[in-house]
């Protein structure tokens, strides 16, 4: 994790110093206000966690955000934004269709991030899919459960849990982890791009929140029961333009 963010600031600070040297040297002729450089940093922040991440949906739509803050001097004011937005939510389901399968793979590291980072109430995008629910019950101590374009319901039985990798692609799912044991410790790791993740947890775990937040919506409901003998539960991971709730059952 700090790896990651090592990599993160180091090309915010080399971008921003590109910037700086063509602004002196005036290479950019037009003019932009102070709203739209603050604009423009916060999305350079985004484009580049998205690729340090992996994250196609935030890597396409901070581009097209900044397509179009830069409209006119690009001279294309004439497709903005609706044309934009459309391209860009085409564009992220034809990439996630073919380049998620393989970056799965290459994500390991997610599964053991502890670092947190706070969420933010009020996403850019909010996807929210509509359809009969798959319900299934999954008895293992080691859980794995992959929605894409759908809606899942798992029911989480384990007297020894220890892991649970939840991907959530443009889809929606519900995760019941009430009948789960955990001696010790385990880990929960979300991946939500363009859909929606709630996980039911008991109210007596001692949560430790290491979920990275890209232009999505984490919430939590419910009160929790914390004591001496709660035993410590990480959910770490990535919301990027979808939603994450945790409810403490």
């Amino acid at each position: 994790m700090k790896n990651r963010n090592g990599i993160f600031w180091g090309l915010f600070l080399l971008l921003s110093a590109a910037i700086l040297v063509v602004s002196q040297l005036h290479l950019i002729t037009y003019t932009f206000s102070f709203w739209t450089i603050i604009a423009t940093i916060f999305l350079a922040a985004v484009l580049i966690k998205s690729l340090v991440y992996f994250s196609i949906s935030g890597t396409v739509f901070s581009l097209a955000f900044l397509g179009i803050l830069y409209a006119k001097p690009l001279g294309i004011t004439a497709i903005v934004p609706w044309t934009i937005l459309g391209a860009a939510l085409l564009i992220t389901i034809g990439l996630s269709m073919i380049l998620n399968p393989l970056l799965n793979r290459h994500r390991p590291w997610m599964r053991y991030r502890k670092a947190f980072t706070r969420g933010h109430r009020g996403p850019f995008f909010s996807y929210e899919y509509k359809s009969e629910p798959d319900m299934k019950t999954i008895d293992e101590p080691d859980v794995d459960v992959y929605v894409k374009m759908g809606n899942s319901v798992r029911y989480v039985k384990s007297d020894d849990f220890k892991t649970a990798k939840i991907d959530v692609n443009m889809g929606e799912a519900k995760v019941y982890f009430d009948h789960v044991t955990v001696k010790d410790t385990a880990i929960i790791n979300v991946n939500v791009s363009l859909g929606g993740a709630e996980l039911y947890i008991p109210s007596n775990w001692n949560i430790i929140k290491g979920v990275n937040n890209n232009m999505g919506n984490i919430t939590e409901d419910g009160v929790r029961n914390v004591d001496e003998d709660s035993p410590d539960v990480t959910i770490s991971g990535l919301v990027s333009l979808g939603n994450l709730k945790i409810s403490y059952i």
